[in-house]
């Protein structure tokens, strides 16, 4: 197992404040960023994780969830506050996660942290618009050059798990992905919610569950949903909804009934990054 990201124990706890106004992107460290471009402006997209040498199967990619909860969802704009779970971590800390993964499992894993949020520049904020799902495409492009891989695994929790459904619909290079209370049919959830947009205030969202025909043409390996049935954020009918317009576009889905511990029955990100690293795209 080799570390791909440098020792962060100098560095200090994520803020509330960077989370809600935004992170400029100064400079790229190339040991643990990755520069990347979309509509003419640059964001540093921060990864932890560790290389497992030698390894015949391909990487585990994470995209972890929000990290925000909405206060007030019919303002404009929504008012925002961050969970106090954000703010006890570290660099640090994820890098020292993502290493235990990878040895326990002799498999190469990655935590490539979303725009706004983890060390990554950005807009938390913007999240699951379009050029949300264009950066960490790109981020992702880059760090198959890097690292020479062909072919990837994605898992994703909550928010995570809508930018595996996005990007199931852009590449053609996923063998198993996992979405674990995945916000994959965002207008659905919206207007049962009584809102006329996407909780996050817009309307330009990409939905996952639009793209289930581009998604059947891509043809990912092996696609498996994770639910937990009394789940009070993103509900069970609307994840059960994306896998049956997969299903109907020729997708291999397999989703299965997960209990959360958490109050909402919400929490499946330890279950997301499990099944990731125990899935094989065959």
């Amino acid at each position: 197992m080799v570390a791909v990201s440098p020792c962060h124990a100098a560095e200090a706890h994520f803020t509330a404040r960077d989370v809600l106004s935004g992170v400029a992107s100064g400079d790229c460290q190339e040991s643990n960023g990755i520069r990347v471009s979309v509509d003419g402006k640059y964001e540093c997209l921060r990864f932890y994780g560790a290389q497992a040498e030698p390894s015949d199967r391909p990487p585990l990619v994470y995209l972890d969830g929000d990290v925000v909860n909405v206060v007030q969802p019919r303002t404009d704009p929504p008012v925002w506050t961050v969970g106090e779970f954000y703010q006890r971590l570290t660099p640090d800390l994820m890098q020292r996660e993502a290493e235990h993964y990878s040895a326990a499992t002799a498999r190469t894993f990655i935590n490539l942290a979303r725009p706004g949020t983890y060390g990554s520049s950005g807009h938390h904020l913007e999240r699951r618009r379009p050029r949300e799902v264009a950066l960490v495409d790109a981020a992702i492009d880059k760090l198959k050059a890097r690292f020479g891989w062909t072919r990837i695994d994605l898992a994703g929790f909550s928010g995570g798990g809508h930018l595996v459904g996005a990007l199931l619909a852009r590449r053609h290079d996923i063998g198993c992905a996992v979405i674990a209370s995945g916000n994959v049919a965002v207008r659905q959830r919206g207007v049962a919610h009584g809102l006329s947009t996407d909780v996050t205030g817009y309307d330009d969202v990409f939905d996952p569950i639009d793209h289930a025909s581009e998604i059947g043409r891509r043809r990912p390996k092996r696609v498996i949903i994770l639910t937990d049935p009394l789940d009070r954020v993103v509900e069970a009918r609307f994840q059960a909804e994306f896998a049956e317009a997969l299903r109907s576009a020729g997708v291999t889905v397999e989703q299965r009934s997960v209990s959360a511990a958490d109050p909402a029955h919400h929490n499946l990100r330890s279950a997301a990054i499990l099944a990731g690293l125990a899935c094989a795209d065959g």
